[in-house]
């Protein structure tokens, strides 16, 4: 599952996930579901623990080329 899909699926916006996850602000996490930028280990960890497991890190594969 995408970030994007779970995001409105748990109806939560990127400022709210953003506290779940430990980020300073929702456009960091705007910048992840764009595929703009990468989370690091440390918050990939965090954003599978957030979605109980539904969002995993090979999940960003596909929006950056992989």
């Amino acid at each position: 599952m995408t970030l994007r899909d779970y995001l409105a699926e748990a109806q939560l916006s990127y400022g709210a996930f953003a506290k779940k996850i430990g980020v300073k602000n929702g456009r960091t996490v705007h910048r992840y579901v764009e595929g703009q930028r990468y989370p690091r280990p440390n918050l990939l960890v965090a954003i599978a623990r957030e979605t109980d497991g539904k969002v995993q890190p090979n999940d960003f594969l596909a929006s950056h080329g992989g």
